[in-house]
């Protein structure tokens, strides 16, 4: 016997997971891992034709003859196809078992979205509303972004603690020119994955086999990645750096200052191979996040032409937020055999934060002059509010988070089981002092008749947690062929969880079963299609222990008797794959129904979660999502969705009263004259919108190219959204029943490829550039005035104005990009 071993890789370098590796002639064959590896015996002395299959890929074959004893490395590229219609089965069918949605990294670069990372291409996927360009938060069928969970090559990966507004978050954690491989869930996902409501998102970096680069540089920052194999090809690393700055995106606002904000990282990635079965990896990662802000004034005008209104703001003070995070992972991976998998890691997390701001403004609320014919027309003729607020805070968290995990693979002669173990301690120690001052035309609010100055908003305290997570998994995945391309796939598994601080263990079963009919069309007897059809049903019990900012309560304090959120997932869907103009296209449906209890209720103040720290909701989401993907051009991926959902909560223990006055009259402040109460009734909210509630969501991401000069291209993303809840900041949910403004965006690029093509020179100092492009963004192409969220404006008789806060108007961007 010898043995045959490999990596299958696409055109571009990226790994192929699960692709099909066949010995034609034969039963032999072999299936790749995550990493697109293969092993394969074959007995020796004689000629085999081997062959490898991915899905959207050109077929490779080889005639291969292997000498006793022999083990031979034999790498494979396949190169893009339109998807002919029988090659492509099995390994769709490896897709579909999982119903994870695979998105190619590499269309990061030309998505014409500020933002650039990979979040980004999640718009547009199942469930998915993304609502602020300049955040990298999302939420997924009603859920909120914490709710998510974020992979980086198998390890939970953490965005900023402390951050307030999209401006201040900077950079996520995954770099777009470093990641082989995304796949995403909107729900239903595997028991392998953690212990999160609404999703998962699974990056794997590259490990690359030839040396490889790229440049970028643009109005808003600039990255470099190299990465190469060393030491005949036993070792490989990939490192990257990424600089940016959103001082030309914000500068275009509603508030004039001077803003410096500079975010920068610096990542790498290398792996050794010790012994042919045996990997040794790290990962490291250090990240910078600076935003540095001297507002001066900011004028807004909003409201219906019969009511105009303009709000005026004057500021003095300064803001200064800073976040520094390290982050390193050591892996072990061996391979006892060819159907073991075994992976140790090791890694460590440690943030610094501060926040630090003064900010006093002086304002004036006024109504214009609405009368085309009158002098004034556009100006105040009618003051509403003037005053004066103060803000200040001096914020300090420090994170530190060490885990251990152990993952194991096994390929089964009827199945193949995966299991897992982790522990993951935790240190957070947080400092905060903030406060706010409102004075409305020399009243201090709220009213004081004392000698004492009053403040709106007061939130002291010192707190330190530390705790221990320990938690396992064992899934399955079983396979039965019934013939003609007719089979069922089902996975199974349950997780559990224990967590010291609130002594709360957690157990998670979950299952998906997928069936494909293998239905087929006789268009005449030598004629057959296939109509390929898939569909699954889902469910599992999915429990969100908390993490420290759940825990928090409003006044400061944290609440011991925290329990884990919970959630359970029923799932039905189906997809098709199917050719239009001789391309492929595929159409996805799922309709899904989660019941959630012990919901720990939270508002959103601009992309901040501030939860109640109490598990004291129950509420539900309920909904319908579509997708039709495909490439509308020959090799280029386009796609457009649309998704209808529903997602309400109930509070257990809130109400309020309404107060009559004597004529009878509902008591308003700022509204009603008599406001002395002589009656009273109680009211219980019951079923109120949760904060993630949007209705209706449509997103189109749409690539063309001209047809003479296929060198230029064009890239449109749009995004339409309905209104989501708000209400002032009381901390009172049943407040927030009104609803923001439609959400409407629409971005646009204009690509030119000056090297890469064919036909184009590469003589002198081309030849060492394999591509180069240059493009031209036009964000928010519409100039539309899209709200993220409100600022609230109190008066003296307690009547309260809520002013929109705007993301960015209309921006430009040049970008150049290289790759070596």
């Amino acid at each position: 016997m010898g043995t045959l071993r490999g990596v299958v890789r696409d055109d571009a370098g990226a790994s192929l997971p699960l692709a099909n590796v066949q010995v034609l002639g034969s039963n032999l064959g072999a299936v790749c891992d995550e990493q697109g590896r293969y092993v394969l015996d074959l007995p020796a002395s004689r000629s085999w034709t081997v062959r490898w299959t991915y899905t959207g890929h050109i077929a490779h074959e080889e005639t291969v003859e292997l000498n006793p004893g022999e083990t031979r490395a034999l790498d494979v590229r396949l190169r893009l196809t339109s998807l002919p219609t029988f090659e492509v089965q099995e390994n769709r069918r490896a897709e579909r078992e999982t119903q994870m949605q695979r998105i190619d990294p590499r269309l990061a670069r030309f998505n014409p979205m500020p933002g650039g990372g990979v979040e980004s291409l999640l718009t547009g996927q199942l469930g998915v509303v993304a609502r602020n360009e300049l955040s990298s938060g999302y939420s997924v069928r009603g859920g909120n972004f914490d709710e998510n969970l974020v992979y980086v090559n198998d390890i939970e990966v953490y965005r900023p603690f402390l951050v307030r507004a999209g401006q201040q978050e900077g950079l996520s954690f995954p770099n777009p020119d470093m990641i082989e491989r995304i796949s995403f869930s909107a729900g239903g996902f595997e028991a392998r994955y953690g212990d999160k409501l609404s999703s998962v998102l699974d990056i794997q970096y590259k490990r690359p086999r030839e040396f490889a680069g790229s440049a970028m540089a643009s109005l808003l920052g600039g990255a470099v990645h190299l990465e190469s194999p060393l030491f005949n090809r036993r070792m490989r690393q990939i490192t990257g750096f990424r600089y940016r700055t959103n001082q030309w995106l914000l500068g275009g606002g509603d508030t004039q200052g001077e803003y410096r904000p500079v975010y920068a990282d610096l990542q790498s990635y290398w792996t050794y191979d010790l012994k042919d079965n045996l990997e040794l990896g790290f990962l490291g990662m250090y990240s910078r996040n600076l935003y540095d802000v001297v507002p001066q004034s900011r004028t807004t005008e909003f409201g219906p032409f019969n009511k105009p209104l303009r709000f005026t703001v004057f500021f003095d003070g300064r803001e200064r937020t800073a976040f520094e995070t390290w982050f390193g992972a050591l892996s072990l991976n061996s391979r006892p055999s060819k159907e073991m998998l075994l992976k140790f890691q090791a890694s460590a997390f440690r943030t610094f934060e501060s926040e630090r701001f003064t900010i006093q403004g002086q304002y004036r609320l006024g109504e214009l002059e609405r009368d085309l014919g009158s002098e004034q027309f556009g100006e105040v003729v009618r003051d509403l509010g003037v005053g004066t607020f103060l803000d200040h805070a001096r914020n300090d968290l420090d994170a530190t988070v060490l885990s251990v995990a152990h993952k194991g693979y096994l390929q089964l002669p009827n199945s193949y089981l995966q299991w897992g173990v982790d522990a993951r301690h935790e240190r957070i120690n947080d400092r905060l002092n903030e406060w706010s001052l409102i004075d409305s035309a020399d009243f201090s609010v709220p009213l004081n008749t004392g000698d004492d100055l009053e403040l709106s908003y007061v939130l002291k305290s010192k707190l330190g947690m530390e705790s221990v997570r320990a938690s396992a998994y064992v899934q399955n995945t079983w396979r039965w062929d019934r013939g003609n391309d007719r089979w069922w796939t089902l996975v199974a598994g349950v997780r559990a969880q224990h967590w010291t601080y609130n002594g709360q263990t957690v157990a998670s079963p979950r299952a998906r079963l997928t069936f494909h009919p293998g239905w087929k069309k006789v268009i005449r007897p030598d004629s057959i299609v296939d109509r390929d059809y898939s569909f699954w049903l889902a469910t599992g019990l999915y429990y969100q222990p908390p993490f420290y900012r759940e825990v928090r309560r409003p006044d400061g304090t944290l609440n011991p008797d925290i329990r884990a959120q919970r959630s359970i997932h029923l799932l039905m869907g189906m997809d098709r794959w199917f050719e239009i103009w001789d391309r492929p296209f595929k159409f996805t449906t799922e309709a899904y129904y989660k019941q959630m209890d012990d919901l720990i209720p939270y508002e959103v103040d601009n992309i901040r979660i501030r939860y109640y720290g109490t598990n004291n909701a129950q509420g539900y989401a309920t909904g319908l999502d579509v997708k039709l993907a495909g490439q509308f051009i020959d090799g280029i991926d386009s796609w457009m969705s649309l998704g209808i959902m529903q997602a309400r909560e109930n509070l257990k223990d809130d109400f309020y009263y309404w107060r009559f006055n004597a004529a009878g009259d509902t008591i308003r402040p700022g509204f009603t004259n008599d406001q002395v109460a002589v009656d009273s009734s109680r009211v219980e909210p019951g079923w109120i919108p949760r904060p993630t509630d949007q209705r209706v969501g449509v997103s189109l991401f749409f690539q063309d190219e001209m047809a003479r000069w296929p060198t230029f291209k064009v890239h449109v993303n749009i995004v339409f959204g309905t209104g989501l809840p708000f209400g002032p900041p009381n901390f009172n949910r049943y407040t927030d029943t009104l609803r923001t403004a439609i959400y409407r965006r629409v971005d646009i690029g204009f690509s030119k490829q000056f090297l890469g093509a064919e036909g184009q020179s590469k003589r002198g100092w081309r030849q060492h550039i394999n591509n180069l492009w240059l493009t031209a963004e036009v964000f928010n192409l519409l100039n539309i005035n899209n709200t993220i969220d409100h600022t609230w404006v109190t008066d003296v008789s307690g009547r309260q104005y809520s002013i929109p806060d705007y993301l960015t108007p209309r921006r430009f961007n040049l970008k150049l990009i290289a790759w070596f």
